[in-house]
């Protein structure tokens, strides 16, 4: 566990201390509550990371270390959470001091465990010869100091926000803030002309920046600092000037934003300061958000951005700090795009897009002059980094045109206009690079942008929701021509098309009445065509990485929930919803098995899952259709048999192949066992909560049988497996109308006898957890909990049907009858257990009885010691301490297990 993770453990749990004492201040007591179980349990996984590191070192020496019980930890923890629960103070407060006092004898020995190891491994290495290799340095030792130029922009905000002076760094940030709420203050309540007060802030801050040239060569760091301080209250100064009026012109304020502007380029670039740069140029973007007369017009933002962008990329043309182009675009595209949408108008739609154009070219004109640097410069101090640098080519112009498509949303002409007019400038980048021995990856750049403006004309010069059909076959069309050709650029295109499509069948889902069907039918062939074409050849599937791969799932997605939503409305019949679930789940197959003969790995099984995922979903939903009165109602056998036998085949495509349960065993199994049980529901629709179990009970007798070496044993393995059968043995309990249909005896009849089956399978699933590597100390508490649970509801029920006693209501505590069965059978559980484990020397096992008659004495104390008056609890007593000596005289704590 590395020392990062130990900071955030600690954060984590420091954070939850503190909310939970503020909840409880404020009588937000559930709140605390809530922070107190999440504090037990960060706190159980901190000891489960504490312990799993002496394991694995002992293991790697071939060392054997005690394995020491969080049970306790658990049965505390419990105890804590049922004081809370029934408000008794007193009985929280001795649940977590036994937690806090189990805690730290476990952390104890788990110490004194470590200094035994660390003792015997030293010991068996001075027995061996060592031997000495000459590893290299760490790399913060290698590594020399780069460039900023040469480091990712994340790179960078890390190197700048911890390293150097941090103090010196937050104070700056302080003044900053300090200088706005200055001039917030000064525009508002001081006596002095609004002028004069302005003229001063600037006069401060001229000062400061001249101060800070004086002192770079003293203190280049601090200078630096107070040059950037000095540069950004000018910028805010002006701001507010010319929002106040004191500079009345937008013409004189630009002259001195670009004055401003100017020195700070000046002073960046004889200083060879990138730091001064940034922090003046953040300080330019942010200043129009500190306003507090009115907010500025789209059109201004926009076209204040312009000109810092251009200041930027004179400054860049020289200097090769590519990362200050980052900064512009993401400023640019991120605050100034969402600022637009929000306050931009239609009256304003021209303005904008000079402006949009008017960027475009900045950022086009930095991609020419980062070729030609990539051209001059020494390649080894560039460091290209293609994802990042070659992405800021792309991003540029195809964020400009997006935000230019929405503006003319509805003239397919400007639309049309403006692709050629981007597939004619980077024609021209292109043949200019090509000539001008800049890297290739730099022309094909260029190149694939004119291919990608140039395959925007046609579909948008379609007529109305024919478009989207044009985004959609030519996305295929190019697809696997890029699949062929083996070209990244034209599959991101066909998935630029694709996407387009998709956003824009949903404009037309919304504004046309009635929707053209023909549009979805064939967005959903091709999202199938384009699933189906990536995984017919090796060298296709060879090309898919995780973007492709994320796409196509997305795809699968879509696809399965169009062509169910437009089959429903194909079928005329009453139960067209299963029809409908029945020919996707069809066609899913079909899909299976056709690329299976060349995949079975992760690139379709995960766009397979995504595809069957809402067919799961769209199986519930059928199913609640359906019931009534807590049984399920069929309108035919034929329905019923339809969506048993598909949901049974959407279950067989969840598992097949098996490796799947290798990627994604939580997935694959929540998903196989849904379907299952979905199927299951069909078999006795009368009786559901029986029903729904049968098949899952027979895959896991089966899976049972299956070698340890298969993969099967993983589908139990998994959390949502866990998950789900826990869900069912507490939902059936409680919720269940048809638990006395057929009672004859208790346990013989067909609720007892499932349930049973159930717990059986339950505690399998546990030991599968077990052998997995999972917590043993919890898995151990479920156990108990779940076999109490069951148990006790077995006899509820009995009692209910011979005697008359409560169900599934609060009296069932103030019932004497119940209190004393119920004591009689977790005793007796908790006799049997501790007896087979004293004869077979199993001490885990005696532990677990052993906390049956901890539940048994909180249940005395808690229950009935407060009827102490009753026959019958005097008899709970009585029978529970007798048994217990019993306990202690016929089956003691077993010292340690038998070995095999």
């Amino acid at each position: 566990m590395t020392t990062g993770q130990n900071e955030l453990r600690m954060m984590w749990l420091i954070s939850l201390v503190i909310v939970a004492l503020s909840a409880w201040y404020l009588d937000y007591e559930i709140i605390s509550y809530l922070c107190g179980l999440g504090f037990l349990i960060s706190v159980m996984q901190y000891v489960n990371a504490v312990q799993q590191p002496l394991e694995d070192t002992a293991a790697q020496h071939q060392l054997s270390v005690p394995s020491y019980s969080k049970v306790p930890l658990y049965i505390s923890s419990l105890i804590a959470i049922v004081g809370g629960a029934i408000d008794l103070k007193w009985l929280m407060g001795l649940g977590v001091t036994a937690w806090i006092f189990f805690l730290l004898r476990w952390l104890q020995r788990i110490e004194l465990s470590m200094q035994q190891l660390q003792h015997r491994i030293k010991f068996l290495s001075s027995s061996q010869p060592i031997e000495f290799h000459n590893t290299p340095l760490p790399a913060f030792q290698q590594t020399p100091q780069t460039e900023p130029a040469s480091s990712s922009l994340i790179e960078q905000i890390q190197r700048w926000i911890f390293q150097g002076n941090p103090v010196l760094k937050a104070a700056i940030g302080i003044l900053v803030i300090g200088i706005i709420l200055l001039l917030r203050f000064a525009t508002e309540h001081w006596q002095l002309s609004l002028a004069m007060k302005l003229g001063l802030i600037a006069l401060a801050s001229v000062a400061v920046t001249g101060l800070g040239y004086r002192l770079i060569e003293k203190n280049r760091s601090f200078a630096l600092a107070l040059e950037g301080l000095g540069l950004g209250a000018l910028f805010l100064t002006l701001f507010f000037a010319y929002y106040n009026l004191v500079v009345p012109s937008l013409l004189l304020a630009s002259i001195l934003f670009m004055l401003v502007m100017a020195v700070t380029l000046y002073l960046s670039f004889k200083q060879n300061s990138f730091e001064l740069t940034v922090m003046a140029v953040l300080i330019a973007y942010i200043a129009p958000f500190t306003l507090p007369v009115r907010n500025a017009t789209a059109v201004e933002l926009i076209a204040y951005y312009l000109v810092i962008n251009v200041g930027v990329a004179m400054l860049t043309s020289l200097k090769p700090w590519k990362i200050l182009n980052q900064i512009a675009f993401l400023v640019t595209a991120i605050v100034g795009g969402s600022y637009a949408l929000v306050h931009g108008n239609t009256s304003e739609r021209y303005s904008m897009t000079s402006l949009i154009l008017a960027h475009s070219s900045v950022f086009i004109w930095l991609g020419l002059r980062f070729s030609q640097l990539l051209a001059k410069a020494d390649l080894s101090k560039f460091q290209l980094k293609p994802i990042l640098d070659i992405a800021l080519i792309f991003a540029a112009p195809i964020t400009a045109y997006i935000f230019l498509y929405l503006i003319h949303f509805d003239d397919r002409s400007w639309q049309a206009g403006l692709s050629l007019i981007y597939a004619v400038v980077f024609a021209g980048c292109w043949f200019w690079s090509r000539h001008s021995h800049t890297l290739n990856i730099i022309a094909n750049s260029y190149l694939s942008l004119m291919l990608i403006f140039m395959a925007l004309i046609p579909p948008i010069l379609l007529k109305g929701e024919w478009s989207v059909i044009g985004w959609a076959i030519e996305g295929v069309l190019i697809y696997c021509w890029a699949l062929e050709k083996n070209l990244k650029v034209g599959q991101y295109l066909s998935m630029g098309l694709m996407i387009m499509a998709g956003l824009s069948s949903l404009y037309y889902l919304v504004e046309l009445n009635p929707t053209p069907r023909h549009i979805f039918w064939t967005l959903s062939g091709c999202y199938l065509a384009v699933i189906l074409v990536s995984q017919l050849k090796d060298k296709y599937i060879q090309q898919l990485d995780r973007l492709s791969i994320g796409f196509l799932s997305l795809l699968s997605f879509s696809a399965s929930l169009t062509l169910f939503a437009l089959l429903e409305e194909e079928f005329h019949l009453p139960d067209a919803h299963i029809y409908s679930l029945a020919t996707v789940i069809l066609i899913y197959a079909a899909l299976n098995e056709i690329i299976l003969r060349k995949n079975q790995d992760w690139s379709w099984l995960v766009p397979k899952w995504c595809g069957l995922t809402p067919l799961v979903f769209a199986g519930v939903v059928i199913a609640i259709d359906h019931s009534q009165n807590a049984i399920l109602v069929w309108d035919s056998l034929l329905a019923r048999l339809i969506f048993g036998i598909s949901t049974l085949l959407l279950a067989w495509q969840w598992l097949r192949p098996s490796v799947g349960l290798q990627l994604s065993k939580e997935w694959v199994s929540l998903g196989a066992l849904g379907s299952l049980a979905l199927a299951s529901l069909c078999l006795i629709p009368s009786m559901p909560y029986i029903s729904m179990v049968i098949l899952p009970l027979g895959l896991c007798f089966w899976s049972y049988r299956q070698s340890i070496d298969s993969a099967w044993p993983m589908l139990w393995q998994s959390n949502s497996t866990l998950i789900l059968m826990a869900g069912w043995l507490l939902c059936s309990q409680l919720l269940s109308q048809q638990a006395f249909e057929f009672y004859l005896l208790p346990i013989l009849n067909p609720f007892d006898l499932v349930s049973i089956a159930m717990l059986v399978g339950f505690i399998w699933m546990l030991l599968q957890q077990i052998r997995a590597g999972r917590d043993k100390g919890m898995m151990a508490v479920l156990m108990v909990l779940s076999l109490l649970w069951l148990s006790s509801y077995i006899v509820l029920r009995a009692l209910h049907v011979y005697l008359g006693t409560p169900l599934n209501s609060l009296e069932v505590w103030n019932n004497a009858t119940v209190q004393l069965s119920l004591t009689i059978l977790w005793v007796l559980l908790a006799f049997a257990t501790m007896w087979i484990a004293t004869l077979k020397s199993l001490k885990p096992m005696w532990i677990l009885g052993g906390s049956i008659l901890v539940i048994v004495t909180l249940k005395l104390v808690l229950f009935d010691l407060s009827h102490i008056g009753t026959l019958t609890r005097v008899l709970s007593f009585l029978l529970a301490g007798g048994v217990m000596l019993l306990i202690a005289y016929v089956a003691p704590m077993p010292e340690g297990e038998k070995k095999a």
